[in-house]
């Protein structure tokens, strides 16, 4: 091994942060962030819902007695 050869050294610091850079996503816990800055998160566009319409009449879900 080359130990006193300055450029064995940084090359191995580039292969460390590529090796850090390859294998970051595949470490658990990290959460997945918005395409933008500006975009909604999973917080805020878990609770809108949208009301089910036919020919501007609301949907039925079906549960209805004798349905």
């Amino acid at each position: 091994m080359p130990w006193n050869d300055w450029q064995f050294w940084i090359v191995c610091v580039i292969a460390l942060l590529a090796a850090g850079v390859v294998l970051r996503p595949l470490l658990p816990g990290r959460k997945a962030r918005p395409a933008c800055p500006g975009c909604p998160g999973d917080r805020e566009s878990a609770g809108k819902k949208a009301t089910l319409t036919i020919e501007g009449a609301p949907a039925r879900t079906g549960r209805e007695p004798g349905a």
